[in-house]
């Protein structure tokens, strides 16, 4: 079952455990509005799944009961007479009890998939640290292909490396909601759209084949043996060895991005960039005008905006990271269902370092020297 069933079911649950605390204070009461409460769970138990309308067809059947029997029933019995049937009602609800450590990387698994679109661009940064390089002799310049194809390659391999972290996060939410562990990842590895273990021809073949055993693990084979505690131990070695490449990659962009404010503002300020031609036999120079300022101020807005997002997607990993280490380890010592190693996600979730994104501008420049008086 998914999280979002589990949940769905849950919250028939408190329904049919209203029901019968309502009819239950009718009944105690002896008011007439007993009934009302009965034809109300009746109008319920056509909605939800049939464990769920099982659940609410037992507090009517209960409330019933006691309204036909109110007379014979000694009134020390009644809080045990619906103490019982709530338990039952529970039971057949909402079934057994979430795992908070697994449903927690879960959720912060799910927060990958936002920055999946967005972050890493790679391709981006080469093409801007081309423009501002040294100008090409004109006719010698390589295609965009030549310069900057490589990054775009590595850009989409680890993309898809964050998506299939995201989906395999999923999967152990769903799993540790209650769902079942043999079957519940199939849908979520066929998401990742990988299916053989050349999906991308970048030349990480170390990440490849973790990414590649994530979505393995997420669909095994039929007739095998599973549960919480051994899906996150077999993917733990992949999982780190994707965190690891993926943090580093980010971070290397990050400082590349540092890198090119930096350049951009000092041509900015500098202002040594002329725009020079004949005229009449006569060599004209322009200057920076308003529409050069407005395009570094573009430009320098454009790489402090991918600066944010690329912190805010390597902040996101190094979350799901931690928490997944912290219960690999528990899993590894048979305590997952523990409630200090909820605890200890949460923990190790607070004390990933937020990034902050700052203007990397360059020293400021000299103020330019007076003209002299032409000479007589």
């Amino acid at each position: 079952m998914s999280g979002q069933a589990q949940r769905g079911r849950c919250s028939l649950l408190a329904e049919s455990a209203e029901l019968i605390e309502q009819c239950s204070i009718s009944v105690f009461r002896k008011h007439k509005n007993s009934s009302n409460w009965v034809a109300s769970g009746r109008n319920r138990v056509r909605e939800g799944d049939w464990v769920s309308r099982v659940a609410l067809a037992l507090g009517v059947a209960v409330c019933t009961s006691a309204m036909t029997r109110q007379s014979h029933v000694p009134s020390t019995s009644l809080p045990r007479y619906w103490s019982v049937s709530l338990c039952a009602g529970l039971a057949l609800a909402c079934g057994a009890q979430a795992v908070q450590s697994g449903a927690s990387v879960g959720e912060i698994g799910r927060d990958l998939a936002i920055n999946a679109q967005a972050v890493p661009q790679g391709a981006q940064i080469c093409l801007w640290q081309e423009s501002l390089g040294p100008q090409p002799v004109p006719g010698t310049e390589k295609p965009v292909s030549e310069t900057c194809g490589s990054a775009l390659k590595s850009d989409l391999l680890w993309r898809r490396a964050v998506l299939v972290l995201s989906l395999y996060g999923e999967h152990v939410g769903n799993v540790a909601a209650g769902a079942d562990a043999e079957s519940s990842g199939r849908l979520e590895a066929a998401r990742t759209g990988i299916t053989t273990a050349d999906w991308s021809d970048v030349n990480d073949q170390g990440v490849r084949d973790a990414v590649t055993s994530l979505v393995s693990q997420m669909s095994p084979a039929a007739g095998t043996k599973s549960d919480l505690s051994k899906i996150v131990q077999d993917a733990s070695a992949p999982v780190k060895t994707v965190c690891d490449g993926l943090i580093g990659y980010l971070d290397a962009q990050t400082q590349s991005l540092a890198a090119i404010q930096k350049d951009i503002d000092k041509r900015r300020t500098n202002r040594t960039i002329r725009r020079c031609g004949t005229l009449d036999k006569q060599t004209v120079c322009v200057a920076d005008s308003v529409v050069d300022r407005l395009a570094y101020a573009d430009s320098f807005g454009q790489v402090f905006a991918l600066q944010n997002s690329t912190l805010e997607g390597r902040d996101s990993v190094a979350r799901f990271c931690a928490a997944h280490q912290k219960l690999a380890a528990a899993a590894a010592a048979g305590q997952v269902t523990k409630k200090q190693t909820a605890a200890d996600v949460i923990e190790s979730v607070k004390s990933v370092p937020r990034a902050q994104p700052a203007w990397s501008s360059s020293e400021p420049a000299k103020p330019a020297e007076p003209a002299k008086p032409a000479e007589k």
